[in-house]
């Protein structure tokens, strides 16, 4: 017969899995902030990004710091930083700004710092997250974005990964449902529009 634990034990792991992801997070940001100012500006992700195999303009990092300074002082404190994490990983809309936040993510998975989340890697963090019954579909389903079956997930096969659970996030929300509905709309109509104007149908 299975062993049943109390319910109590729930809530106290779920309570050691946020601390360890407040770690995860905290040893993040101190990666990021290169000069120990206890800030992360735009040169500072620019060289992760380097790093990471991307070859972002600093305009481009900018707007990604921009997007998420609720001080506006081109930098993120660890308050910011961490407000801007919670908040994205909340968002059931697929509205807030993704871009430094993939960044993040992708550094609290790859946490021996070398550029790729590996199988243990991405078995550690979904295991302590879904637990033992459903990690391996998890682990395997996270790995189908390995594209060249190095055994190891790049930046940009992460990208590709966010980029298509994102498009399906956003088919979901009736926000976006709606705003597809009135584009057709709108084509629809532009087409009986174009019809009447070339003589093919009555208005």
């Amino acid at each position: 017969m299975a062993r049943r634990f109390p319910a109590a034990q729930k809530p106290d792991r779920e309570k050691y899995n946020e601390a360890q992801e407040l770690d995860n997070l905290q040893r993040v940001f101190e990666r990021l902030d290169r000069n120990g100012d206890k800030k992360i500006d735009a040169e500072e992700l620019s060289e992760h990004l380097k790093f990471l195999g991307q070859k972002t303009k600093m305009s481009e990092v900018q707007d990604m710091i921009w997007e998420v300074d609720e001080d506006g002082d081109k930098a993120l404190c660890w308050d910011e930083f961490k407000t801007m994490f919670y908040r994205v990983r909340a968002d059931k809309s697929g509205w807030e700004p993704r871009k430094f936040f993939n960044v993040v993510e992708f550094m609290m998975l790859d946490k021996d710092g070398s550029g790729v989340i590996d199988v243990d890697e991405c078995m550690e963090l979904l295991f302590r997250r879904f637990g033992k019954a459903e990690v391996e579909a998890k682990v395997t389903d996270f790995m189908t974005a390995d594209e060249d079956g190095d055994n190891n997930i790049t930046f940009t096969e992460f990208l590709t990964m966010d980029k298509k659970s994102d498009a399906a996030r956003m088919a979901k929300h009736p926000g976006f449902r709606l705003s597809q509905g009135i584009l057709e709309t709108t084509r629809s109509e532009n087409l009986r529009i174009m019809k009447v104007l070339n003589g093919g149908e009555d208005a």
